[in-house]
């Protein structure tokens, strides 16, 4: 993980309200480890399911199926939140959570979201435009 984007996220828990934690869920992830034909193998498999499940969904693929810059260097990264000691999962059923589960965890969520959210863009964080990425809280260390 790059050093920058760790001090950042440390700086930003610093500041979260009692009871609320942020949670390192993905960093760097390079392309040339021991995972990569398996993971190339079940972004492929996930990919042709998705396209079944949400066939109004493509041009969102790319997108949720992408690496989003974690081969790339260790600012790209994904956080979750917990809440007095629970993790806060927004995509219980992963890039398979149907819209309108994601509406609705948003809308339970929101005043967290908002926080963590402020609070990572105010340290130089950009939060994924995908709508589900953004979920993940993948974000990217623009700053």
């Amino acid at each position: 993980m790059d050093e920058r984007a760790l001090h950042r996220l440390q700086t930003i828990q610093a500041g979260l309200p009692q009871g609320m934690n942020l949670i390192l869920t993905r960093g760097y992830e390079p392309k040339a480890n021991g995972l990569g034909m398996a993971r190339r193998r079940f972004r492929a498999i996930g990919t042709g399911m998705f396209r079944l499940m949400y066939p109004s969904r493509s041009a969102e693929i790319a997108d949720i199926f992408g690496s989003n810059g974690h081969d790339v260097d260790g600012t790209h990264v994904d956080v979750s939140l917990a809440l007095h000691g629970r993790r806060i999962r927004m995509l219980p059923l992963g890039v398979f959570t149907p819209p309108s589960w994601q509406r609705r965890y948003v809308r339970r969520y929101d005043a967290a979201l908002t926080v963590i959210r402020s609070a990572l863009q105010a340290q130089g964080f950009r939060i994924h435009r995908n709508a589900t990425e953004s979920l993940q809280i993948h974000c990217d260390l623009i700053d």
